[in-house]
């Protein structure tokens, strides 16, 4: 019994790193609001020292800001639950007067072995313009998730 106790800390202690070590310091952001964009709403500004939690299937809006005319944005995504892994993650961003958008859409793949074995899946995809981008994210997978935002040069 306590061997069991003993193994079941570890594991849990695990999980906690793991996510402790994907947010690396961030604060985690709500998002429960509603913010007018792209004649939509997104949930907040997602900062890139912040981190929001979510669930799967269905999708998050958010806002992220850049600073120049062509910078790039990492799209984080680790999957803290996974339920049912799902064929399909669209991944979307909006330039700022929201007459295009830079996408990519992952479709007929199991997703819980694409994220391999850390369980976080990535995409980068390129800002044009300078000001608030919408960055739609939705999944058919089953999994309670963490997501950052990066935007760089």
């Amino acid at each position: 019994m306590v061997a069991l106790m003993a193994l079941l800390a570890t594991l849990a202690v695990g999980c906690i790193d793991a996510e402790k070590v994907f947010t690396q310091g961030r604060l985690e952001e709500l998002c429960n609001g509603a913010v007018p964009v792209c004649s939509l709403h997104a949930s907040c500004v997602l900062r890139n020292d912040a981190y929001l939690r979510g669930e799967f299937p269905g999708g998050v809006r958010v806002i992220v800001r850049s600073h120049a005319e062509e910078q790039r944005l990492w799209v984080r995504i680790l999957l803290a639950e996974m339920i049912y892994p799902g064929t399909e993650l669209h991944i979307q961003a909006y330039n700022p007067d929201c007459s295009s958008l830079e996408e990519e859409h992952l479709r007929n793949i199991d997703l819980f072995a694409f994220a391999g074995d850390d369980r976080i899946i990535e995409v980068e995809l390129l800002l044009v313009g300078k000001g608030d981008h919408l960055v739609e994210v939705f999944s058919d997978m089953s999994a309670k998730f963490l997501m950052t935002t990066l935007v760089e040069n």
